[in-house]
């Protein structure tokens, strides 16, 4: 038995040996560098003076740029409105200068920061309230005094793509787990992501 053990570790022995040999006098291999991803969640704007998107982003004027709908669920306190000249924008709440969008739907997504709200910008102006205050939507009463109801995170891009957009935006269904399953896929899309060359 003592045989087969000494044989067997002076064959790894060898073995060991002729590997390094092979490789003697020869720098060492590295591996090559993938190139860096670039993570481009933006995309400029269509045309100078025309349109920002065809509604498959949002312009976001405080970062003069497209991006989907992730890049204003924080840090971002405003509209997001659908303007026939100029596609989806986001218009910081407190703005005081930068264009004007006279073509602007009343029916606009209000970001207060931690949720998106349906909301109308005029006619009966003022949050969407109509499902009523419960305990689920996970915020007090007042702040749904102040903002209605919200978009539940599950369906944030096609519930809020389709109030935006929808041909009767007053007759939208809220929570319809029907509806929200034929707009799956669509809404604002993410921009693909690139490689920079090195």
């Amino acid at each position: 038995m003592r045989d087969v053990t000494y044989r067997v570790h002076a064959a790894l022995m060898i073995a060991v040996a002729l590997v390094a040999a092979c490789g003697g006098g020869s720098a060492p291999v590295t591996p090559a560098a993938p190139p860096p991803a670039v993570v481009e969640r933006s995309a400029p704007a269509r045309a100078p003076d025309g349109p920002y998107n065809a509604c498959e982003r949002i312009w976001c004027l405080t970062h003069e740029a497209n991006y989907d709908l992730d890049h204003f669920l924080t840090g971002h306190v405003g509209w997001i409105l659908h303007d026939d000249g100029h596609g989806d924008v986001f218009v910081p709440k407190n703005r005081t200068s930068g264009p004007a969008f006279p073509h602007a739907r009343e029916n606009v997504l209000l970001l207060c920061g931690a949720h998106v709200h349906p909301y109308w910008l005029s006619g009966r102006n003022g949050p969407v309230t109509r499902t009523g205050y419960n305990v689920a939507l996970g915020y007090p009463r007042a702040h749904f005094a102040t903002y209605g109801t919200r978009i539940p995170p599950c369906c944030l891009n096609e519930e809020g793509w389709g109030f935006l957009h929808a041909s009767a935006p007053r007759e939208y269904r809220f929570g319809d787990l029907t509806a929200a399953g034929e707009m799956a896929g669509s809404g604002w899309q993410k921009v693909i992501l690139t490689r920079r060359a090195p």
